[in-house]
């Protein structure tokens, strides 16, 4: 995806005369490419409003229109943005941002940084609740989290496999992960969410989110996922070849 600029005013030639559904009908049109969007919402505010606020809405509720409805249900907010979510249902979020390299390679400096940062995934995988489920601790499973569908973005490395999932919770504020990231204070972690402009990120491993099971193999984390404050999970499961 673009990297976001701060989008001017100016619309160029002609352009800022045309009504809404007029630049609607256009941008509609563009909607093959994934990127087309986030660089004409670079261009100017008003761009930056349509595709937020209606082109991503209508995309996401037709792609995606189980998670949307369920998400919007008893609410018309959604945090962090429509654009965050479109991103999210069609996105992996990197091994940057999924956490599970930062110990071990704290400044990559790799050729292939296609993998290090968010990129476009093989394909749309759609969300399940019940992989959601799969990953959290028992006591959390009253929460509602949607995840990308096994086996979400597949990288290989020398030494282990990535299976790079994203996912997002369902009224994030309200849920018993929430609670629980707050009160560990060791699961506030220097990374940005991937999805959207969220400032605050925990580790739901350090929180106890995750399914012990899950955790731990040979003493290094086997999944890994943050959270971000608008409930947009990034992560990662980690396997290792037989052989070593």
């Amino acid at each position: 995806m673009v990297t976001a600029v701060s989008p001017s005013d100016n619309s160029g030639d002609g352009l800022s005369l045309l009504p809404d559904d007029i630049l609607l009908h256009i941008l509609s049109r563009l909607s093959s490419d994934p990127r087309d969007w986030s660089r004409l919402a670079c261009v100017s505010s008003r761009f930056a409003k349509l595709v937020g606020s209606v082109c991503c809405r209508s995309w996401c509720s037709h792609f995606i229109p189980t998670v949307t409805a369920d998400l919007l249900s008893g609410s018309d907010d959604l945090p962090g943005g429509w654009a965050a979510l479109r991103k999210l249902s069609m996105c992996c979020p990197g091994l940057h941002h999924a956490g599970v390299l930062l110990d071990e390679y704290p400044s990559p400096k790799r050729d292939r940084r296609s993998i290090w940062e968010p990129h476009l995934a093989p394909s749309h995988w759609g969300f399940s609740r019940e992989e959601g489920s799969k990953l959290l601790a028992g006591r959390f499973r009253a929460d509602c989290l949607y995840v990308s569908q096994w086996p979400g973005c597949v990288h290989a490395e020398k030494r282990r496999k990535y299976f790079v999932f994203r996912g997002v919770f369902k009224d994030f504020k309200q849920s018993s992960v929430w609670k629980a990231v707050n009160e560990v204070k060791k699961s506030r972690v220097e990374a940005k969410c991937a999805f959207c402009d969220g400032k605050e990120t925990w580790d739901l491993h350090s929180a106890f989110c995750l399914r012990m099971e899950l955790n731990l193999h040979e003493g290094a984390p086997i999944v890994r996922a943050f959270v971000c404050e608008n409930g947009h999970v990034s992560g990662a499961q980690v396997r290792k070849p037989l052989h070593l």
